[in-house]
């Protein structure tokens, strides 16, 4: 069962679509996704990018894919710019950012959307619970000690320690969700501890949070990448624990990449091609992190030093025992009833990737040219 949280909102200046809000408004009232990754600011126009090192012929019509521009580090960038997607005959599409509150289910089912790039299996089954036709195909990046899903953050001078500390103390969220107060209110419970005592204070602006623990507003974080690098990198902040703390399991972190069920059935080879980008980006990035790490700084217009990194899984698809995690998590915590849907509605693992000769070496060792930052 949910404890009952205390939310209080230090600031929360939201920015309107007023061209979509009339499309989007039925389903915003209709599901309240908790989605730990929604991206601020208002929709731009669609940008056009390619790959930089693929070896797609220049004479193959790309098929285009909608994708939000992407505002943390991503298998996505590396898939993009390194021409993973460019192989697949894919062109990303970039097509900005959403309206604060707008999910990227929202917007595949107002046909502004091909494909969502964040989030959990938890959202896409209140998705599908709420009538949206959603569906994951492929896994993100998961959780690690090194590089954990979830990182808390401090004053360097606090008093806090363990996550046991957050009693009694201020922590700050976007909003409410598994992998947000959701985790916290897990490891309470586990461990006889009062998950009531711990006040939640909302700051939706991406980065708010890591500025309102340095100047004590609050006590702590609940940091995703690439806020909580950015923190760690530019000091007064201190790690006190991590997701990793919690569960010590790779699927805690794991975030999900997928469509909806119509475009799986009317655009299978797109489908299967963007899978096969997929994994390769993600086998490329744990082959040469540093060097997606510059990839990706540029892409985000930020120093490289300030990307957080992420462990990106090298499983072909989403294990059953880590959709199992999500599901049982999400019921324990009350997101819905056990039988209300099942893993299947929300997950497939038809399209395996394939392997065929990428020469990931050769890609390192082209000259790069930076393309500068996504807008």
């Amino acid at each position: 069962m949910k404890s009952t949280i205390h939310n209080k909102t230090i600031h929360n200046k939201t920015i309107h679509n007023k061209t979509r809000l009339k499309r989007l408004l039925l389903i915003a009232l209709a599901i309240t996704l908790a989605f730990a990754f929604t991206a601020c600011g208002g929709s731009k126009e669609p940008e056009e990018s390619g790959g930089a090192a693929g070896t797609a012929s220049e004479e193959k019509e790309l098929f285009p894919l909608r994708m939000v521009t992407q505002t943390t580090n991503s298998e996505t960038i590396i898939a993009d710019r390194l021409g993973f997607f460019a192989n697949e005959g894919i062109e990303a599409v970039f097509i900005g950012t959403l309206g604060q509150g707008v999910t990227q289910y929202q917007a595949i089912a107002t046909g502004d959307l091909d494909v969502f790039t964040q989030g959990h299996l938890t959202n896409e089954a209140q998705a599908r619970i709420a009538g949206l036709d959603i569906k994951t195909v492929q896994p993100g990046f998961v959780d690690d000690e090194e590089y954990p899903h979830v990182t808390y953050l401090v004053r360097e001078d606090s008093d806090i320690q363990s996550i046991e500390d957050f009693a009694g103390k201020k922590v700050g969220i976007t909003m409410n969700g598994v992998c947000i107060d959701g985790y916290i209110t897990k490891y309470f419970t586990e461990h006889g501890l009062d998950p009531s005592t711990v006040e939640y204070v909302t700051l939706p602006q991406p980065g708010q949070a890591e500025q309102a623990v340095v100047q004590g507003l609050i006590d702590v974080t609940t940091s995703h990448s690439p806020f909580g690098g950015i923190a760690l990198a530019a000091g007064g902040v201190r790690r006190c624990a991590a997701s990793w703390d919690i569960f010590e399991n790779p699927a805690a972190g794991m975030a999900t990449r997928g469509f909806s069920g119509a475009f799986i059935e009317e655009h299978p080879d797109v489908v299967q091609g963007w899978a096969n980008a997929l994994y390769h980006a993600r086998v490329f990035i744990e082959k040469y992190p540093e060097y997606a790490r510059e990839v990706s700084a540029d892409y985000l217009g930020l120093d490289a030093k300030d990307v957080s990194l992420n462990r990106w899984p090298q499983e072909r698809n989403v294990p059953q025992d880590w959709a199992e995690f999500w599901f049982d998590l999400s019921e324990e915590l009350g997101y819905w009833e056990a039988g209300d849907i099942t893993i299947d509605e929300v997950l497939t693992n038809e399209f395996v990737p394939t392997d065929y000769p990428v020469k990931y070496d050769e890609i390192v060792n082209t000259s790069w040219e930076p393309k500068g930052k996504q807008e």
